[in-house]
Parts: structure tokens; sequence; C-alpha cells
């Protein structure tokens, strides 16, 4: 399956999932030009902030406060930053790339185009 990364803000008790899009390991982050964009939008709204990647795998716990299962109760930003991100014409939303049939409304991808690469 592949190490999947959430990026967490200590600081503010919340993180950015990439829940519904198109990948979350290192090279789809670093590689998809929209969870790319998410990063960059992020970080620059929250400088000074202690911020970091965080596996779902490793023991990789960056803060000397808090821990991984904490983390993932933290508020999870992704569906606010795409929406900014759509407001300040930067992303566009095309719906869904997948939704399954069984639970349509659970499991799906989500079909977020960078429109800064178009």
């Amino acid at each position: 399956m592949g190490v999947e990364y959430m990026l967490v803000n200590q600081t503010k008790k919340e993180m950015v999932s990439f829940s519904h899009l198109n990948g979350s390991k290192m090279r789809e982050l670093a590689g998809n030009s929209t969870q790319s964009a998410i990063v960059t939008w992020y970080l620059l709204n929250n400088q000074g902030d202690e911020i970091q990647f965080v596996s779902d795998t490793y023991d990789d716990w960056p803060f000397k406060t808090g821990n991984r299962n904490e983390a993932f109760s933290y508020a999870d930003k992704t569906d606010e930053l795409i929406a900014s991100l759509i407001e300040k014409e930067i992303f566009e939303d095309n719906g869904f790339s997948h939704q399954d049939e069984d639970e349509p409304d659970v499991i799906y991808t989500r079909d977020i185009i960078n429109v800064w690469n178009s």
C-alpha cells in the first residue's frame, strides 16, 4: 500500500489529511500540483507554527508535545483549504474522479484541478 502522510500543525492542533484527493504518499504529495498547492498555501498562511509531515506508518512524531494518536483527532483543514483555493481561482472542482458503487458518500476521490497548470 505504501506510507501515507498528513501535514500536522501542532501549534494550532489541526492537520491536513489530503482525504478524498488522489494521493497522500510522498511522491504523490510532491508530484501532484493540487496537493503541492495545498501544502504551500497552508504553510504560507501559518508561518511560525510548528508544522511537519507525519506518516501513518513510522514512529516519526517530530514534536516535543502530543502524539500521533492525538493528531488523528485534530481538525482536518483539507476541505477548508480546497474551498479557499477555489475561491481564489487557483483550483477548480470537477466533481468526482471516482465513487464507490456501494458507498459513494464514503469512498470517493474528488477531481480537484489546479487551474494554474492549465
